[in-house]
């Protein structure tokens, strides 16, 4: 059982190759006064590679039959789970009686259309198979839990039709559960309950005899009447035809039947059937044999019916031909040889051998591997890299910034040493040069590496210097991208505004964000270091160890040092107050750390209103304290009781562990009293840190030239931190 979405995505791939096959083998005829047949045969929905039986074409004409009795005749393989169940409803809503006959095969959907039968009559050598729904996907974890649940779903409403027709409700359920493809036999059918009874075939055989006796006569008659007689009679060889008994005449007979069928869509039928019998390329449609009895004589059909129809068997016979030449060298394709089986089968000449060669060479590219067996030319390390590479793990191994890998051939070799190295590497011979000329030419060569990796080595430690050093700031600042060194306004996004009634047919208002925009700009922090010719030839190490280490120490302590000073300087924000201010509503009353305080500030915070009037709710998040009042912050943090004034030990502490608490000595030396509160930064940024580009760690820039006895390197950090928005920031000057 497939999906749609999947068929339509083939559809879709191949769409430039033409049409796939003919028209599906889908018949409704009138077999008797009182009775109609209809001829389900190949897949059930949508197909790309096989004939198809489309549910809305068979819906709409199985609801305009009305006759008393339908015969359904089934050989299909399954398809489309909603198809087939459509299929199922309309016939099982008819009012008529319905008798099926599965002739070669009713297997996956196919089965459960069969279950619409009021008898299902099955053959000695006829197929009735059942399993569960499956589908194919792709998707996340969840898409894959709703297929499932899809396909559940599906096999509910499956087991229903199954256990109405066998009243074996938990067996069949099992077979729906289990995985498993369950094939029966007829007698095997039968017994389960799936079907009534197998067919007679010595009953079936002689009235197809019978039937074989009528058409002879009446293609014997029909020569010679008169135009409404022989129109009867034309109906009366459409009553008597089936697939078994055409099979059984001979060819000439067979070719005066088809000129004589007035249905298209039936004499379709029956020419697939002549020209795939005649051509010798496929099966015949049917698998009964021919009666036992003596030989059909042989009728020939009228001159212009027998013209036209040995014209289109020729052409048909031709394109066949033509089709099986062009697909020969692929026919060990499983995929290719049953799209081609089918095609001749459907003997549709509106599928030309062109049409069928553009879908040979679109199931080639399908599964095709390319010629190289898909290799890659990746690049990789080359010999220089490598070498560049070991020299400054060596570097770094010898300073204790890394471990030296066991395999690196320049272990233990000194500074000068791996200058000689590197002239070597550059195509420099230095044989005759003492240790001075080496180095300084290792620094001024054009194609020396030796600059570049003494920098790869300083770069490491003014980075390991920069993470180690133990600076709070960022967990209470947010950190931002700035891309220049242009003013930046930065927008601190309050609340929204509230949501206003909307009548039934009413305009919906815009809304906005109340905003409180400060300016920041991006400074550049740096210096200079020097690794000279002497420090190398003295095998200096103290140059990578020590001097690029306390520069990215310093690049932090001065970051967290701008951070510190612009809390206690209280700066004029752009709407000219400073950021402590009443009409700011963050300056609170003085007092020292207590349950009572702290509590007064997180109710400020909580109180706090935008420029509409709309109360925001901040929630602090960290106390930021000298280091003198850390120690009476923790007490108040995880004090079980109120902490502070006439306070008993029955009192509950209202603030226990509802806050953070930082304390840092730069706020020491400013003002030793105050303490402050920050808002949780997912609600209200209250300060930032703005980093050119993005970029938070220092960059280290390296020149060297005619002025410089050796490498210098600048050790900048373009930064700087700002006021976002007052609200997420609170003061208490403290007693």
């Amino acid at each position: 059982m497939r999906t749609h979405a999947l068929t339509a995505a083939l559809g879709r791939v191949l769409a430039d190759a033409g049409p796939a096959l003919g028209p599906c083998l889908l018949k409704i005829e009138a077999r008797a006064a009182d009775v109609a047949e209809v001829m389900i045969y190949g897949t059930i929905g949508d197909s790309l590679w096989s004939e198809s039986v489309s549910s809305l074409q068979l819906a709409e004409q199985i609801g305009q039959i009305t006759a008393g009795t339908i015969h359904v005749r089934i050989n299909s393989g399954g398809g489309v789970v909603a198809d087939g169940m459509a299929i199922y409803n309309a016939l099982k809503q008819h009012a008529a009686r319905k008798v099926v006959f599965v002739d070669g095969q009713a297997a996956s959907i196919a089965s459960l259309i069969a279950m619409a039968g009021d008898e299902l009559v099955m053959y000695a050598s006829s197929l009735l198979m059942v399993h569960a729904p499956h589908t194919v996907a792709a998707g996340n974890a969840s898409a894959f839990r709703q297929y499932a649940t899809a396909l559940d779903a599906h096999a509910g409403a499956m087991l229903e039709a199954y256990a109405t027709k066998t009243g074996k409700r938990a067996e069949v359920e099992q077979l729906l559960t289990d995985g498993a493809d369950h094939w029966y036999t007829g007698v095997q059918a039968v017994e389960f309950g799936f079907a009534d009874r197998v067919a007679d075939t010595a009953a079936t055989a002689r009235a197809e005899a019978a039937s074989v006796v009528a058409l002879t006569g009446y293609l014997q008659a029909i020569t010679q009447a008169p135009a409404p007689v022989a129109a009867q009679l034309r109906g009366h060889i459409a009553a008597a035809l089936s697939p078994s008994v055409f099979a059984s005449l001979p060819e000439v007979t067979q070719t005066a039947v088809v000129g004589h069928i007035e249905d298209p869509m039936t004499q379709q039928t029956y020419l697939r059937i002549l020209a795939n019998a005649g051509g010798g390329q496929g099966a015949s449609t049917t698998s009964a044999t021919p009666p036992a009895s003596a030989p059909a004589p042989v009728v020939a059909a009228a001159p212009d019916a027998a013209a036209a129809v040995q014209a289109a068997l020729v052409a048909m016979r031709g394109r066949n031909a033509d089709i099986m030449a062009m697909a020969e060298p692929h026919m060990g394709n499983a995929e290719i040889r049953a799209y081609v089986d089918g095609v001749i089968a459907a003997a549709d000449p509106a599928v030309t051998p062109d049409n069928v060669g553009r879908h040979i060479l679109a199931l080639m590219g399908r599964n095709g591997e390319p010629l190289n067996g898909r290799a890659g030319v990746v690049a990789g390390a080359d010999q220089r890299d490598n070498v560049r590479a070991a020299m400054t793990n060596a570097i770094e191994a010898r300073v204790g910034l890394a471990q030296a890998t066991g395999d690196n051939p320049y272990r233990g070799h000194s500074l000068a040493e791996m200058a000689r190295e590197c002239l070597v590497q550059a195509g420099v011979n230095p044989r005759g040069m003492d240790r001075r000329e080496i180095v300084g030419m290792a620094f001024t060569h054009s194609t020396s590496d030796f600059p570049a990796l003494l920098g790869d080595a300083a770069r490491r430690s003014v980075l390991l210097g920069y993470q180690e050093v133990e600076e709070r700031f960022s967990e209470f600042t947010r950190a931002v991208s700035v891309p220049d060194f242009k003013p930046t306004n930065l927008v601190g996004l309050g609340a929204f505004s509230d949501l206003l009634p909307v009548r039934e047919g009413g305009e919906y208002k815009q809304g906005t964000f109340s905003e409180q925009s400060q300016s920041m700009q991006i400074v550049t922090w740096g210096r200079l270091f020097t690794i000279t010719r002497q420090a190398i030839i003295n095998d200096d190490l103290g140059i990578f160890s020590d001097v690029p280490r306390k520069m990215g120490q310093a690049a932090k302590r001065t970051l967290a040092k701008a951070v510190f000073e612009l809390i206690t300087k209280n700066p004029r924000l752009a709407d000219g107050k400073t950021l402590f201010h009443a009409d700011h509503g963050n300056l609170l009353p003085a007092a020292t750390i207590t349950t009572e305080s702290v509590s007064a500030m997180q109710a400020r915070m909580a109180l706090q209103k935008d420029a509409d009037g709309n109360v925001i709710r901040v929630p602090m998040k960290t106390l930021l304290t000298p280091v003198a009042l850390s120690g009476a912050a923790l007490t108040v943090r995880a004090a079980e009781f109120a902490v502070g004034g006439a306070n008993n030990q029955t009192t509950p502490n209202i603030v226990r562990n509802t806050f953070e608490v930082e304390s840092d000595g730069r706020l020491d030396g400013a003002d030793p009293k105050a303490w402050y509160g920050l808002a949780n930064s997912a609600y209200v940024d209250a300060l930032v840190v703005g980093y050119l580009d993005g970029n938070q760690t220092p960059y280290l820039e390296q020149h060297e030239g005619f002025t410089v006895d050796g490498v210098a390197w600048k050790v900048r950090m373009d930064a700087a931190p700002a006021i976002a928005d007052y609200r997420g920031i609170y003061k208490n000057p403290g007693q």
